[in-house]
């Protein structure tokens, strides 16, 4: 009789605990569902502000966003790649010319798109927006998912506040330089969707796929290319879970196939368009050869600088911008997201032809580190730097260009402040990553001043 009871005793016990686990599990599911319809939210309020823009300020773009040097460059501008569809709808080579540079793979998809309605490449650019906010807000959600499961990487006793999905979104949808970067009808977001859509599949574990989104956003924009290096060490981590060391082997195997996938997209675009192709998008953006004005700090150098001097600085200033993939990559090793963003940052930064657009990624990419925000030291000075020099570059150039009162020196000044600003958040960034990399391995160091001799 006493067995008996004990038995019906047990279930009545358990009763409750099962009670709390099933509300905590229908609590989750509410907010799961409560965070789905905020992004949902974010993202139909995002697309359709700039699709208002497009349709009842026309004027706006055609005539003075798409023609910005902050906004557009040689090759990124909107109205570049019409005319390189015309061209070629003409039995013309678009690459012939010193006119069009832009990859291929945007020729054949708006020369399809220039049979209907303008309506649907303003769909199309704001499709592109909504959808790298979309890989942002689900990078988010993996990235969470992983800090929960990676308790060693936590600092004993840190209170972290985690940026929902939602938040990341809103935070790029409505950054004032990606709005104004669609509204331009600026090329760039192509490549940006490419990037986020590599990281997010790198992280997920689509080797495969991420390499093939690597691939094309290294055609469209070249300096992409250098992101191979942090997707090899995503594919290491995922391929060596088990074995928990680093498979060389691995990392070979994924930039072999990244070669293999580049070289099979260079091999196709020079069967159709020709060498000249290549000569028009790769080497005009290694050479820098348009030293039309933006908001790098390549063209007012090269416009001052005599003319046998340039192909070595023409090398120093590539390699600058290209050398940082290995030694970021694999300083960072154990986080080659982070890895991934700081190269985003960099190429931004140093470019033969950034944009605002560039600026705008790195600062949506940015969020998904939320656990760095107290780390940071210069965060007043990278801010004023970086607003100081969005809001002066236009105002030069009005002073330089349209009333003739000044030079190419003010708007210059405005860009190195702007790219300083860059800098200066790029060296904070990389200092607050390892300063709570120290903190985690070594908690006792948490009050102390750390001081490198």
């Amino acid at each position: 009789m006493s067995a008996d009871s004990e038995q019906k005793a047990a279930p009545a016990e358990q009763a409750p605990g099962t009670a709390i686990i099933t509300a905590l599990k229908q609590q989750l599911l509410r907010s799961e569902a409560a965070e789905r319809r905020r992004l949902l939210r974010v993202l139909i309020t995002g697309s359709a502000i700039r699709l208002i823009i497009l349709l009842m300020f026309p004027d706006l773009v055609a005539h003075y966003l798409s023609g910005r040097v902050e906004l557009s460059t040689p090759v990124t501008s909107h109205k570049r790649l019409i005319e390189g569809v015309h061209l070629s709808r003409h039995n013309t080579s678009p690459y012939d010319g010193g006119l069009f540079h832009q990859s291929p793979l945007l020729l054949i998809l708006f020369r399809a798109l220039h049979l209907l309605p303008d309506l649907f490449t303003n769909i199309v650019y704001v499709a592109v927006d909504a959808a790298i906010a979309l890989t942002l807000a689900r990078l988010a959600a993996v990235k969470a998912e992983k800090s929960k499961a990676n308790s060693g990487g936590r600092v004993p006793g840190e209170i972290r506040f985690v940026c929902t999905p939602s938040a990341i979104a809103t935070m790029y949808l409505f950054n004032p330089l990606t709005v104004a970067t669609t509204l331009a009808k600026s090329t760039i977001v192509f490549s940006h969707l490419a990037i986020v859509s590599a990281l997010y599949s790198g992280i997920v574990g689509l080797t495969n796929q991420a390499i093939i989104f690597t691939a094309v956003a290294a055609h469209l924009s070249l300096y992409p290319a250098v992101l191979i290096a942090p997707i090899a060490l995503m594919a290491a981590v995922s391929q060596s879970k088990a074995q928990h060391h680093w498979l060389v082997g691995d990392i070979g195997l994924t930039l072999a196939k990244f070669a293999l996938v580049a070289g099979a997209l260079h091999y196709v675009f020079a069967a159709v368009f020709g060498t000249q192709y290549f000569m028009a998008t790769v080497d005009f953006t290694l050479r820098a050869a348009d030293l039309q004005p933006n908001v790098g700090l390549f063209w007012y150098f090269f416009i001052e600088i005599f003319d046998e001097f340039r192909p070595f600085f023409f090398v120093v200033f590539q390699l600058t911008a290209l050398a940082f993939a290995v030694p970021v990559s694999w300083r960072f090793r154990d986080d080659p997201l982070f890895a991934g963003t700081m190269l985003v940052g960099i190429i931004s930064a140093l470019k033969s032809y950034p944009s605002w657009g560039d600026l705008s990624l790195f600062l949506g990419l940015l969020p998904l580190f939320e656990e760095l925000a107290k780390y940071l030291q210069y965060s007043f000075l990278s801010a004023n730097l970086l607003m100081y020099g969005v809001g002066l570059a236009p105002v030069f150039w009005h002073l330089w260009i349209e009333l003739g009162t000044g030079n190419a020196n003010f708007f210059y000044a405005a860009t190195l402040v702007y790219v300083f600003g860059q800098i200066t958040l790029l060296f904070d960034l990389g200092g607050a990553k390892l300063r709570r990399e120290l903190d985690i391995h070594h908690p006792e160091t948490r009050t102390r001043t750390v001081i490198q001799e």
